[in-house]
């Protein structure tokens, strides 16, 4: 299941830092669902990253264990042998992160094991701008080394990376590199934040456009900056936890929020080059 989650607007209208730790991103493949993922299969074999669950070796044989994953395998599943040559370079790289609403520090922990105990047990983890396999390979990535002890139970745990760096940008990925080994099988990815951008040494620049009444009973009605296309935004209102509750292009004519219950909301303007950042009250 996926969430992609902005802070809790009360923080944010507050001005208080917390030291909670927020959930920016998370996945946790419970869905079966990794089409929104980029998988790239660069070795040309037959195998590549897949939903499933986690496998366990009883007797010698494979067999299907209980925890949702995202795994990459080097061995045919329903023999438990080796695919034998080429080596796996399996890449399953992220959608877009939104990190712009959030300040250092800022952490990456992928929850995973590997899939047999034994070969090769280091997972590579890129963090790039850009979904492009180019863009990751001019980054140095992080290499997290796995130690398995039991092939029949399962052994998931956390391994934290920084992506502090990346505070205040507005779409950054992760790929996950499964090159050479057995295999590898992700239960959990997630990015979390402590501090809210403008608390935390990071200052938002201010969004040229405006709102033309706030609150807002009916329509909203927007004054676009001058850096931002018209024809090309896209506006996106989020509630007070955080959840999605709107998805239109923009309206010169104004945007209907009717439906919205009385409180305060985001809203995020992004036009491919340039995104601003605006709240309202909803009447």
């Amino acid at each position: 299941m996926k969430k992609n989650i902005l802070l809790l607007a009360f923080v944010l209208i507050s001005g208080i830092a917390s030291a909670q730790q927020f959930t920016v991103w998370e996945d946790d493949f419970n869905d079966g669902e990794i089409s929104d993922w980029t998988l790239l299969n660069v070795d040309g074999n037959s195998s590549n990253w897949i939903a499933r669950k986690n496998i366990q070796f009883v007797s010698g044989q494979v067999v299907d264990g209980t925890v949702d994953i995202m795994g990459s395998y080097h061995i045919n599943l329903a023999t438990g042998t080796s695919l034998g040559s080429p080596n796996e370079n399996n890449w399953a790289i992220t959608p877009a992160i939104d990190l712009s609403f959030y300040a250092a520090p800022i952490e990456l922990n992928v929850n995973f094991q590997t899939c047999v105990n034994g070969g090769d047990r280091t997972l590579y983890v890129y963090v790039s701008n850009s979904p492009d396999q180019a863009s990751f390979l001019a980054t140095t990535p992080t290499a997290v080394f796995f130690d398995r002890v039991n092939a029949s139970a399962t052994e998931f745990s956390d391994h934290l990376i920084d992506l502090s760096a990346y505070a205040g940008q507005s779409a950054v990925y992760v790929a996950l590199v499964a090159t050479v080994g057995v295999g590898f099988e992700v239960d959990k990815i997630t990015v979390s934040a402590t501090n809210v951008l403008g608390t935390g040494g990071i200052t938002p620049k201010p969004a040229a456009s405006v709102i033309k009444q706030n609150p807002v009973a009916e329509s909203l009605q927007l004054q676009l900056g001058n850096t931002i296309n018209a024809e090309e935004t896209t506006l996106k209102i989020y509630n007070p936890n955080g959840m999605l509750v709107k998805d239109s292009k923009y309206s010169q004519q104004g945007i209907s929020v009717e439906n919205l219950s009385s409180g305060v909301y985001f809203i995020v303007l992004q036009d491919g080059n340039t995104t601003e950042r605006l709240k309202f009250i909803k009447k």
